[in-house]
């Protein structure tokens, strides 16, 4: 019988538009938009960047399960630069690393 993995955290990528290779202003970004959507206490939300590409054009953040539904919304609802937007969400970190442009052939 397979054996289910639990995790209490939820892993997010990313795109970043314009790109920026700052990894403190990327996460006031998403903290700006967790006040802007939720309060003060919302934007003082643990939020742990994992990963920021070189170009500063895509970042992979780490969120606690059930905060990364209200950071998805933020975001999505947020009009501040840079922009964020989703490319994958999973709670298994290694799902994330995939190419999300690459065209699969046959």
């Amino acid at each position: 019988m397979p054996r289910r993995l639990s995790s209490t955290h939820r892993y997010i990528r990313f795109a970043v538009s314009p790109p920026s290779a700052d990894a403190l202003t990327l996460r006031k970004t998403m903290q700006d938009a967790l006040g802007q959507a939720f309060g003060i206490v919302s934007s003082h939300t643990y939020i742990d960047i994992l990963w920021l590409s070189d170009g500063g054009d895509a970042l992979v953040v780490r969120i606690a399960e059930n905060d990364a539904p209200k950071l998805l919304a933020a975001v999505t609802a947020s009009n501040a630069t840079p922009r964020l937007s989703l490319v994958k969400e999973s709670a298994f970190l290694p799902a994330l690393l995939g190419n999300a442009d690459a065209e699969f052939t046959s």
